[in-house]
Formats: structure tokens, sequence, C-alpha cells
């Protein structure tokens, strides 16, 4: 059977927004690879970092690109992709795509003396961009979700979390950098309190649509063939919000507080809330494979550029994992999060 080869235009012009999830998904493994418990500080996860990192680069760069070339060269399908109820909801991706980046890139200047302070206040700076970005998309695309698309409960799917996540994926990056801006205490208040404001409106949104698709799952069953992997979003907000409540909770000593309030406590309660979301984020792991399970068994699942979305959403609840272990010092959770975390090399590897 002859096909027909594709002109590089063509191409350009069915690029979507969904290419972005292969930077989250690498930038996810990136973020496991430097936080990884068991062999820190060895040359093989230095080496390891490294590459993921410049790997994940250059998937930014050649994307963003052909992003950016898709609209120059065909700016009317801008309005297009704003009208279509699913592609433009991957717009989301593109800023947690880059937080990842700032993620690793963050790592590598402080475990490994990379570029010194200069390029850490860089960071901040490409932090603040990224956190306005996270907000227009949030915002704004709840809003076009109002006035542009026509939903039903039957058709609703896990992908209405990609906006609002952007704000919770933003707030665990705010933590870490606060952690490294610790020799600057207006600095790293400044970005603890910041955080805190995007976890909650992040985290207020994303439980809400949860719920909402609960409900969509009793009452209609399981999602189509297409977009049946989107059964593990739900795992994002969920692993990432416990990651930030971990992560800013170590840095609400920087924030001057009224008397009535006492760090210990707060971060007993974040400790606490980070739990509850990992056990939940437990419970929805289970609950998309046997989502997936139950069609696998009637039909055939094509591979698709869908595959990509498994991986930073698993990504993440491993690193919630990793980062319960470091903060309880348990060894349970220890090999937990390295199973979880050797499990997702292996679904990027198969890529």
């Amino acid at each position: 059977m002859s096909t027909t080869r594709k002109t590089f235009k063509t191409c350009i012009r069915h690029f979507t927004w969904s290419w972005h999830t292969v930077v989250m998904g690498t930038g996810a493994v990136a973020g496991l690879v430097s936080r990884f418990h068991f062999g820190q500080g060895s040359e093989a996860i230095k080496i390891l970092t490294l590459l993921f990192f410049f790997l994940n680069l250059f998937f930014f760069v050649a994307i963003t690109a052909a992003t950016i070339a898709r609209y120059y060269m065909f700016p009317k399908l801008w309005q297009a992709m704003l009208q279509h109820p699913t592609q433009s909801l991957f717009i989301g991706a593109f800023p947690m795509g880059a937080a990842t980046l700032i993620n690793t890139a963050l790592a590598i200047n402080q475990n490994y003396d990379f570029s010194g302070t200069k390029f850490l206040y860089a960071l901040w700076a490409f932090w603040w961009l990224d956190c306005s970005v996270s907000l227009f998309t949030a915002v704004g695309m709840i809003f076009v979700m109002m006035t542009k698309h026509q939903h039903s409960l039957n058709q609703m799917s896990a992908l209405w979390l990609l906006p609002v996540v952007t704000l919770i994926v933003a707030s665990s990056t705010g933590g870490l950098l606060a952690t490294a801006l610790a020799h600057h205490p207006t600095c790293a208040s400044l970005t603890t309190a910041v955080s805190f404001n995007l976890l909650i409106m992040g985290l207020s949104l994303a439980l809400m649509i949860i719920t909402v698709y609960l409900m969509r799952l009793v009452v209609h069953g399981p999602l189509d063939t297409s977009v049946i992997f989107s059964s593990f979003i739900i795992l994002g907000p969920l692993g990432q919000g416990g990651f930030s409540m971990l992560i800013n909770a170590q840095n609400i000593g920087r924030i001057p507080l009224p008397p009535p309030f006492s760090p210990a406590v707060i971060q007993t309660v974040c400790l606490c809330a980070a739990w509850t979301l990992w056990s939940i984020a437990l419970v929805w792991l289970c609950i998309a494979l046997c989502s997936v399970g139950s069609v696998v068994r009637e039909q055939r699942i094509p591979f698709t550029i869908a595959y990509w979305g498994t991986i930073f959403p698993n990504g993440v609840f491993a690193l919630l994992t990793v980062e319960l272990g470091e903060v309880l010092e348990s060894p349970t959770l220890h090999y937990l999060g390295a199973i979880f975390s050797g499990e997702l090399r292996f679904i990027f590897g198969a890529f």
C-alpha cells in the first residue's frame, strides 16, 4: 500500500498544542531523576539529570517553534483552535512544560553549582513569567469553555483539568525557587506567599472538576477509546498539589506571620493535606487502570500522542511519593517511590 508523504507545510498546519505534553513528560522524568532518593550525589544521577534536561530543552525549543510557525503561517487557525473543545485545553501544557525546565535547571544550579546566583535570579524571572502565563491560561480557558464551547456531562473528560493544573505546577516551582532563595528572605517569603496562593486557586478548581468527572464516570461509564488515557490526568493535580504542599511548607518559616499562626502547625497541616492527596491519587490510579483495562478488553487502543499524556501525571504522583518518603523518613515510601519511578522510566523508554 502506497503512502503519500506529507509536506512540511502540511505537518505544521496539523501541529497541535498536545505535542507540548512531550515536554511535560520528559520534564517529569528529569525531575524524578534529580530528586531520586537512592544514589543522590552520584555521577550517574548527575549525568542522567543533564541528559534529560538537554533533551527536554531540545523538545521545548522545537515544539514551541513549530507552534509559533503554525499560527504565523495559518493565523485563522487560532480562532478555530480556541473553539475546539479538546485541542484548546492543551494550551495549558505549554506553561507546565516550561515549568519543568525551570525545575531541572534549578536542580542543576543548586546541586552542581552551575552558573551561580545570576542564573538563579534569571530562573526566578522566568518563573514570574510562567506564573503570569499560567494564570492567564487558567482563567482565560475557563472563560473560553463558558462562552465558546458546547459541553454535556457525557462528553466531559479529565482534559478539563489541563488549564487549571498550570497554577499548581507553577506553585511547586515557586516552592523550589523559594528554597534556593533562602539567602534573600524578602524574595523567598514573597515567592512562598505567591506559590501558596497559586496552589489554593489551582487545587480548589481541580477538586471541583474531579468531583464532576467522578459523576460523569458513574452516570455514563468509562471514556471513549480516543481519550481513555486522559483518565490518568487526575493524578496530575493531586500529585503535584501534594508535592507543592510539602515544598512550600518547608519555606513557611521565612514568612513573617502574626502571633496566632505557628509555622510548625502550618507545616503539620500541609503534611496531612499532602498525605490525603496522595491517598486520593492512589484510588484514582486504580480507577484509571480499571477504566483502561475495561476498554482494552473490548477493543485495541491505537498508539497516539495521547500516550505521552500518561507520563506527567504518573511522574508527579511518583514525585509526591518520593518527597513523602523524605519528609517522613519512611523506608517503605522510599521503595514505593523507587518502584513508581522505575515504572515511569520503563514507560518513557518504551516510547
